[in-house]
């Protein structure tokens, strides 16, 4: 998704016209209070969006949270964002999401826990230290179940993101 967009209309006909007009994300109060011929914040509800998060956008959401809710989305990690609607099945609102982004690694070369566990492993000292002698009969497909059976894993078509 390109561009963030809310269609606001005012509560109150302005000269017996319904005023409605769409904006982009942020939007700019003075901006709206200028098309929609309003005076007041709460002057106007929301009645069509094109966001990414539109299920947590209510009618009456205000323009400060649209705002707010506009930057956490693009402040999120490019790959979050591109996977944001499979990864939201696992979070209850952009907020948390926002709040544990650092928390989220991405194993974006990793089509299954086969490689995200060499993947794992391949960044662990005390494995790297070890002879190749050894090395040869460790079984990553074991582990790699042993990955999935205890954490938080979630498969995408851009990689396994491991979820805090």
């Amino acid at each position: 998704m390109n561009e963030m967009r809310v269609r606001l209309e005012a509560r109150e006909p302005r000269s017996g016209e319904i005023r409605a007009f769409w904006f982009s994300l942020p939007v700019n109060e003075d901006e709206l209070e200028e098309k929609l011929g309003i005076d007041s914040a709460d002057g106007y509800f929301i009645v069509d969006k094109e966001l990414p998060f539109a299920d947590e956008v209510m009618e009456d959401t205000s323009i400060q949270k649209l705002n707010e809710m506009a930057y956490q989305y693009e402040a999120l990690p490019a790959d979050i964002r591109e996977d944001y609607g499979e990864l939201m099945c696992y979070f209850t609102s952009l907020d948390e999401l926002f709040r544990l982004k650092n928390d989220i690694i991405h194993y974006a070369d990793c089509r299954n826990m086969t490689a995200v566990a060499e993947k794992v492993l391949s960044q662990n000292p005390a494995y790297a230290s070890l002879p190749e002698s050894v090395v040869r009969y460790f079984d990553f497909e074991a582990y790699g179940q042993y990955l999935d059976d205890n954490g938080r894993f979630v498969e995408t078509d851009h990689g396994i993101y491991e979820l805090p």
